[in-house]
C-alpha cells in the first residue's frame, strides 16, 4: 500500500518538475551558435565577443546557454583582472626653501637605498597644473636628473593627479622642485611627497576600433574636443590610447560617454494626438586623466598616451573625449585606439554537443548554478576553447500562444496514469477496510 502511495507522488512530481524548469525561449531576442574546438578537458571556455556585449543587458544577466534538447546548461561567468602591487615608502623631508622664481624645492631622505618608480607629490591649492623636476643622490650633494619635467594636475579638490612615473632608481636622496605657474604669484606649497615601487601583471587585452566622427577646437575653453564611435555598446574597454605626433608635452583628458545623439520625447497637446520632439542626449563623465611626453637629460623618451579605465566603469557607444591645453598649442592627435578585457564564459562540455547562447532578454532573472560553487577559479580550470558565431534574431522571439491550453489538456496521457494509480491505491484501501470489517462480524 505504502509502495502505491509513493508512485503516486512521484508520478505528481515529475508532471509539475516538467513545466517548472521548462526555459521560455521566446523571451530571448537574440542567438548565436557555439562551437567547441577539439582537445582534452571536461570543461570548456569561450570569450564574448562586442556584439553579445551590444545585445545583453548591461548586467549580463540575461545570457543563457542551451543544448539541443533545450535544456540549460550551466555557466561561470568571469572576467580577467590585473594584478597590481605597490609597496609604498614614507621618505623624511629633510630640507625645504624657496628659489629666486618662487619654485619650492623639498629633499626627501629614505634611510637607505631603495628600489621605486614612481613618487606622488601632493601641492596645495585646487586648479592648478605645476611643473615638476626631481633629481637623486646618495650623497645628498652631487645631484642627478631623474626626471626633468613632469606635471601635477588638479581641476578641483576631488579631480587631482600628483602621481609621476619615475625610471626606477635606487637613490638615497630625491629632490622635488615643483614650479609657480605663470598666473601664481606665491611659491607652490609641497604639502607632502610619498614614492612607490609598482610592479604589475596584465590580463589579455582585445583591440577596440574607434572611428572618429568630429573634431572641434573650443577656443572659448581652450581645449580640443574629439567624437568617436566604437560600434557597439557595454563594452568593458579598460584602456584608451592616444597617437600624438607632437615631441613635448603634458595634457589633462577628460572622457564622456552616450549611446544616443538623440532621443524622442512626448508633447502634451490639447487635441490628444500623439506628437515628439527630438531632444539631444546628454554627455556623461567616464574618467579622467593625463597624457604626457617629455625626453630625460640623458636623452631617454618618457611618455604616458593610455588613459585607464576603471573597471565596472560603464562604457558608452559614443565617446568624447577632452583635452584641455591651457595656454599652448592644440596637440595634434593621428588616432585614437581602445582595449577591452573581455568576459570568459566556462562551461561543461556536454557529448560534445555545441549548444546554443542566448541573449537579450529584459524580463530574464540572474541565472544560479551550483558550477560557481565547484570551480572557485574557473579561469584556471583546463577547458576546451569554444567560438561563437555571428549574434542572429531569435526566430521564435515574441511568438504567442493562441491560447494556453489548460494543463489536463496539455499532459492528457499523464492525467490518465495518475487517475489510474489513484483508482488502483482507493480500490485497494477499500478491498481492505472491506476484508476488515467480515472479520470482525465474524469474531462476532
Amino acid at each position: 500500500m505504502t509502495k502505491s502511495k509513493n508512485l503516486v507522488i512521484v508520478v505528481l512530481l515529475l508532471g509539475i518538475t516538467s513545466n517548472v524548469f521548462a526555459l521560455d525561449l521566446a523571451k530571448w531576442k537574440y542567438q548565436a551558435q557555439v562551437t567547441i574546438e577539439e582537445g582534452a578537458g571536461q570543461y570548456c571556455r569561450l570569450t564574448l565577443t562586442p556584439d553579445i556585449y551590444d545585445a545583453a543587458r548591461l548586467d549580463l544577466a540575461d545570457i543563457r546557454l542551451i543544448d539541443a534538447v533545450g535544456e540549460q546548461i550551466p555557466y561561470v561567468l568571469a572576467r580577467p583582472k590585473d594584478i597590481a602591487q605597490s609597496f609604498i615608502y614614507n621618505p623624511a623631508i629633510i630640507n625645504r626653501s624657496t628659489k629666486e622664481d618662487k619654485a619650492a624645492m623639498v629633499t626627501l631622505d629614505f634611510g637607505k637605498q631603495v628600489l621605486k618608480n614612481r613618487i606622488e607629490v601632493q601641492t596645495a591649492g585646487d586648479n592648478f597644473r605645476r611643473a615638476v623636476r626631481v633629481e637623486g643622490s646618495n650623497d645628498n650633494i652631487e645631484f642627478f636628473t631623474v626626471v626633468d619635467t613632469a606635471f601635477v594636475f588638479a581641476v578641483d579638490y576631488r579631480t587631482r593627479f600628483e602621481k609621476i612615473d619615475l625610471p626606477g632608481n635606487d637613490y638615497r636622496y630625491l629632490r622635488i622642485t615643483v614650479e609657480p605657474m605663470s598666473t601664481e604669484e606665491k611659491s607652490p606649497v609641497i604639502n607632502a611627497v610619498r614614492a612607490f615601487k609598482h610592479e604589475s601583471k596584465l590580463a589579455e587585452r582585445q583591440p577596440v576600433k574607434m572611428v572618429q566622427i568630429e573634431h572641434m577646437e573650443d577656443e572659448k575653453n581652450k581645449s580640443s574636443i574629439y567624437t568617436y564611435d566604437l560600434a557597439y555598446r557595454h563594452l568593458p574597454v579598460g584602456e584608451i590610447e592616444l597617437d600624438v605626433a607632437d615631441n613635448a608635452f603634458y595634457r589633462y583628458v577628460t572622457i564622456q560617454g552616450r549611446d544616443v545623439a538623440t532621443r524622442k520625447v512626448k508633447i502634451d497637446s490639447e487635441d490628444n494626438r500623439q506628437r515628439f520632439k527630438e531632444v539631444e542626449v546628454p554627455w556623461r563623465e567616464i574618467d579622467s586623466g593625463t597624457i604626457y611626453r617629455y625626453r630625460e637629460a640623458n636623452g631617454k623618451q618618457r611618455q604616458n598616451l593610455v588613459l585607464h579605465v576603471p573597471s565596472g566603469r560603464r562604457i558608452y557607444r559614443y565617446l568624447k573625449i577632452v583635452i584641455s591645453n591651457y595656454d599652448d598649442k592644440p596637440l595634434t592627435i593621428n588616432s585614437t585606439s581602445a582595449k577591452m578585457i573581455a568576459d570568459n564564459i566556462v562551461f561543461p562540455g556536454k557529448d560534445d554537443i555545441a549548444p546554443t547562447l542566448y541573449v537579450g532578454s529584459p524580463s530574464a532573472v540572474k541565472p544560479r548554478y551550483d558550477l560557481a560553487q565547484r570551480l572557485n577559479n574557473p579561469l584556471q580550470v583546463k577547458a576546451r576553447a569554444s567560438n561563437l558565431g555571428a549574434v542572429i534574431d531569435n526566430p521564435l522571439f515574441g511568438q504567442v500562444e493562441a491560447k494556453p491550453l489548460a494543463w489536463t489538456e496539455k499532459h492528457k496521457v499523464l492525467l490518465w496514469i495518475i487517475m489510474g494509480a489513484v483508482v488502483v491505491v482507493l480500490a485497494g484501501f477499500i478491498l481492505k477496510s472491506f476484508k476488515t470489517i467480515q472479520t470482525k462480524e465474524a469474531q462476532i
